[in-house]
């Protein structure tokens, strides 16, 4: 490891606002410390430290506590360079870190580099009043403003932070449709600290798990097709306590969805060239299957999953918009 660094004759470029915005962002995201931090501060330094040199393969070479008090000279003169008066607020730094350490399983390593130091609240004032912020952002200045009942501020504003629980689920249609489906219930994922999380397939499903399970201390849940057994046979042999697998009974996510949804969508969307009924979709083909052959035979065009979860959401408005099967995962994961 490379120890010999004086931090007080380290010469280096103040980080621009716009960086500093960023690289908060960054930082606040629901994603496994280790990454994050290893990343924001290794594009830090090779962007702005100027004297000694150290190259991108170099900075993991770095001792943890040697990076840890270059990152916070770096950052808090440059936050001082833009904002000569400002003070660290301790309180904002300490909910985060306790976050953090409820919510991820720290090597000693990374628990250096999470404690670093960073003047983190005058960051947010360099925020424009009018840009649009992630919501990682935009609940750090609730809760720089008040930093006590973070629960309630979490159901009040749906900040989702703190995260409670992990959705793991097969596709975009899911992570499209899902906090819909629970928010028309009546259980809003981000005001229940819910983050859903979409593996990109169901043979990712596995793998994402794994490395879930031991990042996190929070449950999960996972949400397979019928079809994905063999992916939960997998999942169960290294399954957490805390979590729980819910394979869907009725075939693919597409096959549980309301008929008098799906019938209700496209007839809006394609008001002025078809009209259809529940009993085009009345079949025992699988539903993905079903409504592309519709598109086909009217000639509407591919049908695209993800285009069709988002016309559905926007379409959801009645509790029988739910089916059976719907309202049972959202009370699997709302009593997980």
């Amino acid at each position: 490891m490379i120890k010999d660094i004086d931090i007080n004759t380290i010469k280096f470029l103040y980080i621009k606002k716009e960086d500093l915005i960023l690289a908060l962002d960054r930082l606040t995201r629901f994603k496994y410390p280790e990454i994050s931090y290893y990343r924001v501060f290794s594009e830090i330094i090779c962007k702005y430290l100027i004297h000694p040199h150290i190259t991108k393969n170099q900075i993991k070479e770095l001792d943890t506590n040697t990076l840890k008090s270059i990152i916070e000279k770096i950052w808090n003169e440059s936050v001082n360079y833009y904002s000569p008066v400002a003070k660290r607020d301790k309180k904002l730094n300490e909910i985060i870190i306790d976050e953090i350490n409820n919510t991820y399983n720290l090597s000693k390593d990374i628990q250096t580099l999470v404690n670093t130091e960073l003047n983190i609240n005058t960051v947010l004032d360099f925020i424009p009043e009018d840009k649009e912020q992630p919501i990682n952002l935009k609940r750090l200045n609730y809760i720089k403003n008040n930093p006590k009942n973070l629960i309630k501020q979490r159901e009040e504003y749906a900040l989702r932070f703190p995260v409670e629980k992990v959705v793991l689920c097969e596709g975009i249609t899911e992570e499209i449709l899902m906090p819909k489906f629970a928010q028309l219930s009546g259980y809003d994922f981000d005001k229940n600290g819910i983050k859903l999380i979409s593996a990109g397939g169901k043979n990712q499903v596995a793998k994402i798990y794994c490395e879930l399970k031991d990042e996190l201390k929070i449950p999960i849940f996972i949400l397979l097709d019928a079809d994905a057994s063999a992916t939960s046979d997998i999942i169960k042999n290294v399954l957490r306590n805390q979590d729980c697998i819910y394979l869907i009974k009725h075939g693919e996510f597409e096959d549980i969805f309301s008929l008098n949804l799906i019938k209700r969508t496209i007839n809006k969307r394609f008001k002025n060239i078809c009209e259809c009924t529940i009993a085009d979709f009345k079949q025992t083909k699988p539903m993905t299957k079903i409504l592309s052959e519709f598109y086909r035979i009217h000639e509407l065009g591919d049908f695209q999953k993800a285009d069709f979860a988002k016309e559905l959401a926007e379409n959801l408005k009645y509790e029988t918009d739910l089916t059976e099967e719907i309202t049972e995962i959202i009370d699997r994961i709302k009593n997980l």
